[in-house]
């Protein structure tokens, strides 16, 4: 029976407007869901309850797993529903297919990769990240310290790296450092003691906000 529901899912969300997918290679992909409908509309349309919170939390929590169910509908997955580990990193119940999700209301997004844990953050671009750019900014990014949008961009990239990792306790200021590539590409390092690792970031505005996203692990 979910089989089915998934598969009736895909077929609804390729018709609507305020909807992205994006393949990043054949074993990774992301969609993206502009929040439109109300809690009891997603609820509708997913067959759950949300947990209890305000009505933007309900959308949240439901638009992220309506996505998930989509994208494990691409890979031909079943959906068992959606776990958590001890520190938060959600994971898909019954298969080995790492998912990540996101949300800054009305935008939510979610991400699968088959072989490989992997992030997504999307964000709102704000000023009031230049007044927290001293948590933030490892000491080789100083020079974007008043940038609003690449602060939004390094912020985003650390929140996708963590996600990666799982590992929440990291200090953005002092265990994780970025490199930009380009505009739309950020190399992330994570320099802790436990962990060594080199993450590649993809970066792609979604209508206002910013979408950041894992490509490859080198």
């Amino acid at each position: 029976m979910l089989v089915s529901k998934v598969l009736q899912l895909h077929d609804l969300f390729t018709q609507m407007p305020l909807y992205l997918t994006k393949k990043i290679n054949k074993v990774s992909t992301y969609a993206v869901w502009n929040i439109t409908e109300t809690a009891t509309d997603l609820a509708l349309l997913t067959g759950f309850s949300a947990p209890h919170g305000s009505n933007k939390k309900k959308c949240e929590w439901l638009a992220t797993r309506l996505l998930v169910m989509h994208l494990v509908a691409l890979f031909k997955i079943r959906y068992n529903g959606i776990g958590k580990t001890a520190k938060g990193k959600p994971f898909l119940i019954g298969h080995m297919a790492n998912i990540s999700i996101t949300h800054s209301f009305p935008m939510a997004a979610a991400m699968i990769h088959l072989d490989a844990p992997c992030g997504i953050d999307i964000e709102l671009p704000k000023s009031q990240l230049v007044k927290i750019q001293s948590k933030i900014l490892h000491k080789s990014e100083y020079q974007h310290k008043h940038n609003t949008f690449n602060l939004c961009k390094i912020w985003m990239a650390k929140e996708v790296l963590i996600k990666i990792c799982g590992q929440t306790q990291l200090s953005l200021k002092k265990e994780i450092k970025t490199e930009f590539i380009n505009d739309n590409q950020i190399l992330g390092h994570i320099m802790s003691d436990e962990i060594k690792e080199q993450h590649m970031i993809g970066i792609t505005p979604i209508f206002n906000y910013l979408l950041a996203f894992s490509q490859l692990k080198s």
